[in-house]
């Protein structure tokens, strides 16, 4: 049978976006965003947002938002690097990630437990751990042991990345976390009644979303070569963007797949990339960025809804 047009436009639309991206910035730099130099500052732009994206997609398909991220990165960053002053390099690593999963269980657990909407939880929970790094910091900025800046040298870092969004990908899209959350996302009663544990895989979509930020937590302090309280601010809100602009639906469900976090991720990169390349200012570029999300959300809806409304119309045939 002949594959519908909207199923297939929905499938295509991410990379019809970060072609178009791509081409006009070619055109307006003269082809000078193709540089080695440039495109290694593409790749560090996009890696954070891949990596917050590849953890944030299990919440967002559940119908969930988990706006702590940022904060949540500052926290693992600053904890992991104070430790790793008196405990070593490994300790760093491990302890930023257990914070990042810690956080991201306390958060699921009060979700899931205590019926508390996800967007209250975690916009009040940005707001506390970004009060407790700065009063751990207490404004200042700190240095980190020689060791661990090798972390933000291309060759390490790039091989650990595509490792880690390797696995995330196996995860959602061949587990039954990955399952669970786009069928709690389409109706999370329906899901109960299937016998999903919906709580459970709740608490494990924050604490992935946790871990990611410990994540990008180590590959921050690395880059800057310390600790500082401004660390991840506003990132959860360039990580959501990076997903909805590659098309993972806003409300969530069956339409959430793994590749339009790395192409939504790859859009906002180069897009950021372009923008600073052109010498365009930087309220200027928020701006232009803020247009192009709104314009992008609300044609992925459109093609969303076509593609519901042709389905229903099969299924009544």
């Amino acid at each position: 049978m002949k594959k519908d047009f909207w199923t297939f436009f929905q499938r295509l639309f991410p990379f019809v976006g970060l072609i178009v991206i791509i081409v006009i910035f070619t055109i307006i730099n003269q082809g000078n965003m193709w540089s080695a130099t440039n495109l290694l500052t593409v790749i560090s732009i996009m890696i954070p947002l891949c990596l917050g994206g590849s953890g944030m997609v299990f919440v967002a398909a559940q119908g969930s938002t988990d706006l702590s991220m940022g904060s949540l990165v500052a926290l693992c960053g600053t904890i992991a690097g104070i430790a790793s002053m008196s405990l070593g390099f490994w300790a760093f690593i491990v302890i930023s990630l257990a914070v990042g999963i810690g956080v991201g269980i306390l958060n699921g657990v009060i979700v899931s437990k205590c019926k508390v909407s996800s967007l209250m939880v975690t916009l009040a929970m940005l707001i506390a751990l970004r009060a407790l790094v700065a009063f751990i910091t207490n404004g200042q900025v700190f240095f980190v042991d020689q060791q661990i800046l090798m972390l933000n040298r291309m060759e390490i870092k790039l091989p650990i990345f595509l490792g880690v969004i390797a696995l995330m990908w196996y995860l959602f899209e061949y587990t039954k976390i990955g399952y669970f959350s786009r069928c709690m996302g389409e109706n999370q009663t329906v899901g109960k009644f299937a016998g999903i544990s919906v709580a459970k895989y709740q608490i494990l979509g924050f604490a992935l979303s946790g871990a990611m930020a410990g994540m990008i937590g180590i590959f921050t302090v690395g880059s800057i070569g310390g600790i500082s309280p401004t660390m991840g601010n506003f990132l959860e809100l360039q990580v959501m963007i990076a997903m909805f602009v590659g098309g993972v639906p806003v409300t969530g469900g069956a339409g959430s797949k793994f590749y339009k976090v790395v192409v939504g991720a790859l859009m906002l990169a180069f897009l950021q990339n372009g923008l600073t390349v052109s010498r365009v200012s930087a309220e200027m570029s928020e701006l232009i960025q803020g247009i192009i999300l709104i314009c992008v959300v609300f044609f992925g809806l459109f093609v969303r809804q076509k593609y519901i409304q042709r389905q229903i119309a099969r299924e009544l045939q």
